[in-house]
């Protein structure tokens, strides 16, 4: 269970500058955001990367709950993802990241328990996938 006083930040992990250019979109549109960092794969083996992801945690981790969130799912950021968690049971992971669930994350991130929050952003990136 969450301490009260965290707040629920992420680690943004990523092929190329996405990361980066995903929140810089997100702060384009709602404003600054503290607590979160953004890692990519650029020229980095897997355990380079997992070496960055675990930076990173340990950076927002003592004033935050930490979500990984992975660009897609079975590529190189989602497999060091996994094995971070496998070392840090209190982190949570969701792939397959796009620019509405990033919004809804900083959006509601603070009216939301994490498992709540979660749910909201996967549903959210689900419905912004469309047809016309």
């Amino acid at each position: 269970m969450s301490e009260p006083s965290k707040r629920i930040g992420c680690v943004i992990v990523a092929h190329g500058r996405l990361g980066e250019c995903l929140m810089e979109a997100v702060q384009g549109i709602v404003g600054t955001q503290q607590g979160w960092a953004a890692v990519s794969n650029t020229d980095l083996g897997l355990k380079d990367l997992r070496e960055s992801v675990e930076r990173a945690v340990d950076g927002l981790s003592a004033t935050h709950d930490v979500v990984l969130l992975s660009d897609m799912p079975g590529g190189s950021c989602h497999h060091a993802c996994r094995e971070v968690m496998g070392e840090r049971p209190d982190l949570r992971l969701l792939s397959g990241l796009n620019l509405m669930m990033l919004l809804e994350f900083f959006v509601k991130r603070e009216r939301h328990g994490l498992d709540e929050l979660l749910g909201l952003v996967r549903e959210r990136g689900r419905e912004s996938v469309r047809t016309q």
